[in-house]
């Protein structure tokens, strides 16, 4: 098969992939649906409109952004670097085709070593799993301990957490009979019955009448990030970015201000 589009090594720091990448690191989007191993529905936080992306030769996505520039979106670039968990500076970042012998690779590249399914407690369902350090939720793939929200789990299949808010977006996406007390909804990860959807409601509410600890983090408290000059962490008060280049090693260092001069060493943003 010849390659429709020519391969890209890599990027620079001022290409409209790098853009994207950034807008798609720093963009909260779920999954809705999935197509196969490598389509996907989303919904980006405070869009009303959900857009497919499909992973293939070439990749698309129904978003105006892809069919204006013809290159990677934001979105493709969230199911690369969110969904499959590529670095940035992987080449396969950078493509707008993958073969199919690279999607295998992509696709391979995604196995992790399997957990025991949860123990089956008598009459009640499957106990929940612990969250460890690189868990993600399945809807929004950010990591669960990182962004310190409350979560539900699958009580009748797998016994994996979930956010609630994000498990909230993911119901609402599902068809099921109006009225239906007792309706259940099914898990995003192993399609088994997730838990009713009543109780789902109850979390919802419960969520938001309380002040979690999440909620009660003061805004300038900047979570899971280390200064490069004091190694405090994480930190609170106004911090700078590095905006060098993208293969600079500085690129993506926090400084915190501490005096006019705290960020001369190099240029921050």
């Amino acid at each position: 098969m010849f390659r429709k589009t020519v391969w890209k090594i890599t990027v620079s720091y001022y290409d409209a992939v790098s853009w994207h990448q950034d807008e798609a690191l720093n963009t909260t989007i779920f999954i809705l649906k999935e197509y196969g191993p490598t389509g996907f529905l989303l919904k980006e936080e405070g869009e009303p409109k959900n857009f497919k992306v499909f992973l293939e030769d070439p990749h698309t996505c129904t978003c105006s952004t892809f069919h204006k520039e013809r290159d990677l979106c934001k979105h493709i670039c969230w199911v690369l670097l969110w969904k499959f968990r590529l670095p940035r500076e992987h080449e396969y970042c950078f493509q707008q085709v993958l073969v199919e012998r690279q999607i295998l690779e992509l696709l391979q590249g995604l196995h992790r070593s399997r957990t025991p399914r949860p123990t089956q407690l008598r009459g009640t369902g499957v106990r929940q799993k612990e969250i460890e350090a690189e868990d993600v939720c399945p809807i929004c793939q950010e990591e669960l301990l990182g962004k310190r929200l409350p979560v539900s789990y699958c009580k009748f299949g797998c016994g994996n957490n979930v956010h609630i808010s994000c498990m909230k977006v993911w119901a609402d996406h599902q068809a099921r009979p109006e009225g239906e007390g007792e309706a259940v909804v099914k898990c995003p990860l192993c399609r088994e019955d997730f838990g009713l959807v009543k109780l789902l409601l109850e979390q919802v509410r419960n969520v938001a009448e309380l002040h979690t600890a999440a909620e009660r983090e003061r805004p300038d408290r900047h979570l899971g990030v280390l200064c490069n000059n004091c190694r405090v962490c994480p930190i609170t008060g106004k911090c700078f970015k590095c905006s060098l280049p993208v293969l600079s090693p500085l690129r993506g260092l926090y400084k915190k201000v501490l005096s006019p001069s705290a960020s001369a060493c190099h240029t921050y943003a």
